[in-house]
């Protein structure tokens, strides 16, 4: 029964690697057809803002980790490698953070 229950979970993790890389391909190609100056657009214009509620968002620092919070839903957000970063902190960076999705 175990066995069934694993090999049904690798199945599905298979398929949604897959999906993920057929919808990644597609929009690597629409990408690609874009031209700069409407990349630049797209940059300016979604610069700084919340994915979540489209508010501003300011870049706090947290332990030498700049972090982006949102000002209107106190959401948190992290750019390419900053995941990374606080997986290599201490315990004592991960209370901190902590304390910040309490206040």
């Amino acid at each position: 029964m175990d066995y069934e229950k694993e090999r049904k979970k690798r199945e599905d993790e298979y398929f949604a690697r897959k999906e993920f890389e057929r919808r990644k391909k597609m929009l690597d190609e629409e990408h690609g057809k874009m031209k700069d100056e409407e990349k630049k657009k797209l940059k300016e214009l979604h610069w700084m803002r919340c994915p979540k509620c489209g508010m501003e968002m300011l870049e706090i620092n947290l332990e030498g980790i700049k972090v982006d919070k949102c000002t209107e839903c106190s959401g948190y957000f992290f750019d390419k490698g900053e995941l990374e970063q606080v997986i290599e902190k201490k315990t004592g960076f991960f209370n901190n953070l902590a304390k910040l999705f309490t206040n």
